[in-house]
């Protein structure tokens, strides 16, 4: 696979998983479709194959939109985080237990684990972020009023290296498994895969996600922030972006029928760019702000470069969250309505921001 083409399956896969079903939006994915391998590709996962069965439904699909540049409707600029995203997928693909299946299905049970789980948390692989966290949160609950419920849960992928949680997922989450000690030898036999494997599930790509949904939930995975670390970005500032860009998914949730706009875009692809770029404005509103995470010159061009490096140009996918230069745009506008305004004290309301936001739009997507 050439290096353009394994730079676009990432960029399909990141919609995936950065949100990414999307983080504004609860649909049903589509089934997963079956994919056809060569002779000596069949031969090197024949061992794999053994090892799992696929859920049901799966919600992470290799479907034709990840090789499909037909979605692409203009060349994407190359950005830093598309080379550490097909690093990762390229390790992954050359990795000798590689299965598309395989992967699939440690995707799907650490989303859903991580989906459905309430209990005690760690930010960071080692918990490094756990205090930031604390402070963050309380900052914007404080920033934003929202009358919600709002938790963050984080990915690991050390999660699916853990015997006793590993059967716990495969347990709920696996319906081919009738029962406990079903879901141990399941775990046992993926366990047993792991130690041949560099990838599985080391890779970053195994704890991706970065998410909201409409009960109150915020998932930040570690492999996410690590991938956005490798671009030069620093850990603390990726985590603080990350959260008040999905902490702004739960104002749109809030706000949704007061807020609908959804007449006036053109479709479902339109829609997620509409939201998503929402986000990057809001974010970067409070992250200005001097009563909200009070950054300086140096960390707002800092999340500037961020905000360019997580574009994509899949702009025909209903996943599509708005290209570089869009996403950058975004951020800087956000930025400038903070940093303009008249009383720096005052915070803006939700809706003053939304609507401040509907008049750059067309701006911003020209």
């Amino acid at each position: 696979m050439k290096k353009t083409d394994v730079y676009i399956w990432c960029c399909g896969m990141l919609l995936f998983s950065f949100v990414l079903q999307s983080c504004s939006r609860e649909e049903a994915m589509p089934e997963n479709q079956n994919h056809q391998f060569p002779a000596e590709q069949k031969t090197k996962n024949k061992q794999a194959n053994e090892y799992f069965s696929k859920p049901e439904p799966v919600t992470f699909s290799l479907s034709e939109r990840f090789q499909n540049e037909a979605l692409v409707a203009e060349p994407c600029e190359t950005t830093d985080f598309g080379i550490v995203l097909s690093g990762y997928f390229e390790s992954i693909m050359n990795d000798p237990v590689f299965d598309f299946d395989l992967l699939n299905y440690y995707l799907e049970l650490n989303r859903k684990y991580v989906t459905f789980y309430m209990g005690d948390n760690y930010y960071g692989e080692n918990g490094e972020y756990n205090q930031l966290a604390a402070k963050r949160i309380r900052e914007l609950e404080k920033f934003w009023n929202i009358d919600r419920d709002i938790y963050l849960n984080g990915q690991h992928t050390s999660l699916l290296n853990d015997r006793e949680i590993l059967a716990d997922m495969i347990e709920s989450f696996d319906r081919t498994v009738r029962n406990r000690t079903e879901a141990y030898q399941k775990a046992d036999l993926l366990l047993e895969l792991n130690e041949t494997s560099s990838n599985f599930p080391e890779n970053p790509y195994f704890a991706f996600d970065g998410f909201t949904r409409s009960s109150g939930l915020l998932v930040i995975g570690d492999g996410l922030l690590q991938s956005i670390i490798e671009t030069g970005i620093d850990g603390d500032l990726a985590f603080t972006a990350i959260l008040s860009h999905e902490w702004w998914h739960q104002a749109q949730f809030e706000y949704a029928e007061s807020w609908d706009f959804s007449d006036q875009l053109a479709g479902p692809a339109e829609f997620s760019r509409y939201s998503e770029l929402e986000a990057d404005y809001a974010a970067a509103y409070y992250l200005t702000h001097k009563r909200g995470a009070t950054f300086n010159w140096k960390r707002i061009e800092e999340y500037f470069k961020l905000s360019f490096n997580v574009g994509d140009c899949l702009t025909e996918s209903m996943d599509h969250h708005g290209t570089p230069t869009q996403r950058l745009l975004a951020a800087q506008l956000g930025y400038e309505l903070a940093d303009t305004a008249h009383k720096k004290g005052a915070i803006l309301e939700p809706s003053q921001v939304h609507y401040a936001f509907l008049e750059d739009y067309y701006d911003i997507i020209k």
